[in-house]
């Protein structure tokens, strides 16, 4: 069965204002950015069980974690029978679950 992908509208919002600080800081860094995310999630679309558990996490739905390659984010998701559900993309220094309410809208 073949997933499909739902991002939430939070995570869209932090996946475009990191692209946009990238392409201010260096013209089509943000395009290079968002590349190496899709790749990621193609990769998470792939084998969506791959991926680590997020660290610490021991609650429903499980959350996995995904690294972005060369940038330093992670694309964090869990699974439901039809969907891979994007909650974050988040910076490897941003706070530690700042996602965690997101998982009830």
């Amino acid at each position: 069965m073949t997933l499909t992908r739902r991002i939430h509208p939070e995570a869209a919002s932090e996946l475009f204002e990191a692209a946009e600080w990238y392409e201010a800081a260096r013209t089509d860094l943000g395009d290079d950015f968002l590349s190496e995310v899709g790749a990621t999630e193609w990769q998470v679309l792939d084998w969506p069980e791959a991926a680590r558990v997020f660290p610490g996490w021991n609650e429903l739905p499980v959350v996995r974690s995904a690294s972005v390659r060369v940038f330093p984010y992670r694309v964090l998701y869990y699974l439901t029978d039809t969907e891979v559900v994007i909650v974050a993309y988040a910076h490897n220094r941003r706070k530690p679950k700042y996602w965690e309410h997101w998982l009830d809208g």
